[in-house]
């Protein structure tokens, strides 16, 4: 009984050290901000604990509302945060093989390849601290063009620290990557070495989170905000590609308890989440719990660099990339042509409008294997 309770507080602090970073990540470089990121991170530690599940955000399930919060704000993208929750309960009620075909593997590894690239076009901005601003990868690249060079090196620094500390320590440190997450040991390396540089936050040349703003934190909440006629078509495309883009291989049970999670967090102006799909004791919620409020609840948490956030998000996208999937794309003409069109509609569309899109081709291509194999999808360890 002692060895299972010491597993289950075990595990609930590696939760925490995936939750806490990733929650933070996304919420402060996806405009939804800090309250955004800590409401969903209090969303998926009550569900979790209620329904013996870990729920966290990812990468993934950023980038169909990312266009969503940038344009319209974090009301507009709470919505679509929403309307997903409900499109993915809609979903459990689909047969398993159904889903199934919904995702060839030949577009699996095309889209998360282009995906990869547009968060890493996306975020680049947050890594140089360059200034540029877009919610497109086209508005990224013509807005870095049009600024030329911003030499911000003390940023640069952050984000390459982090870069090579996210590719080495899962390698080199292969039982205590079990323990403590690598996007955590970012942070417990990063924020001391920023706050030896600089000081004071005082004329900081760096991109700080900032203090909470909580006037736009409440303007986010409730579905609030500045939602226009405009932003509608936006807000549909972007929840039904929350809902497809959950992984097909969740039992009817969990996509019903990511539903919830995704209409309550959609509801409080939180970021989208997903799930491992495994199973957690109450113990190891109650320790994520703890761990995660005392995490958020640390003196000079809004003095931690954006830099090092954003690079958290690019590397573990590209870790997210099944490489072994490009060679089996290419194994018939129809997967490589589904392969390309995978990796140039996210880029050229957008995600929101690409994934229905995509989705709507396996349909019609007919891949006939009933095994797809999609776990791990929006995988953030």
């Amino acid at each position: 009984m002692t060895n299972h309770c010491k597993q289950d507080a075990l595990q609930g602090v590696w939760d925490a050290t995936r939750l806490f970073p990733f929650s933070l990540a996304v919420g402060v470089c996806s405009g939804f901000g800090l309250v955004g990121g800590a409401v969903s991170a209090a969303v998926c530690l009550v569900f979790g604990a209620v329904c013996g599940c870990a729920f966290f955000p990812t990468w993934l399930a950023l980038l169909p509302v990312f266009l969503l919060a940038f344009r319209f704000g974090a009301g507009c993208a709470g919505a679509a945060v929403l309307l997903g929750g409900a499109f993915t309960c809609l979903l459990s009620f689909m047969p398993r093989a159904a889903r199934d075909r919904l995702t060839h593997p030949a577009v699996r590894t095309g889209f998360l390849i282009a995906a990869a690239f547009v968060t890493t076009a996306l975020q680049t901005t947050n890594y140089f601290g360059i200034g540029a601003v877009g919610g497109t990868v086209r508005e990224i690249i013509a807005d870095y063009v049009s600024l030329g060079f911003h030499a911000n090196w003390r940023g640069v620094l952050y984000g390459t620290i982090a870069m090579v500390l996210l590719i080495t320590y899962p390698r080199k440190f292969k039982t205590l990557r079990k323990k403590i997450a690598p996007a955590f040991v970012v942070l417990l390396i990063v924020f001391p070495l920023h706050l030896l540089l600089v000081p004071h936050a005082e004329g900081s040349p760096i991109n700080e989170i900032g203090r909470p703003d909580l006037s736009a934190a409440l303007n986010g909440m409730f579905l609030r905000g500045s939602c226009t006629k405009e932003a509608i078509p936006l807000i549909l495309c972007s929840a039904l590609s929350l809902a497809l883009l959950t992984d097909s291989a969740l039992s009817a049970g969990r996509l019903r308890q990511l539903s919830g999670v995704r209409l309550c967090a959609g509801f409080f102006g939180g970021i989208p989440c997903d799930t491992d799909g495994e199973k957690r004791g109450r113990l190891s919620a109650l320790t994520a719990a703890a761990v995660t409020a005392a995490l958020y609840l640390l003196p000079g948490m809004s003095r931690f660099p954006v830099h090092a956030l954003a690079v958290i998000l690019i590397v573990t996208a590209w870790q997210s990339v099944p490489w072994g999937g490009v060679r089996k794309a290419f194994s018939s003409a129809r997967g490589a042509l589904l392969f390309f069109a995978a990796l140039l509609l996210p880029v050229l569309m957008g995600v929101h409008y690409a994934v229905p899109l995509l989705c709507a081709l396996c349909a019609l291509a007919g891949y006939p294997d009933k095994t797809i194999s999609n776990t791990q999808k929006g995988s953030v360890s």
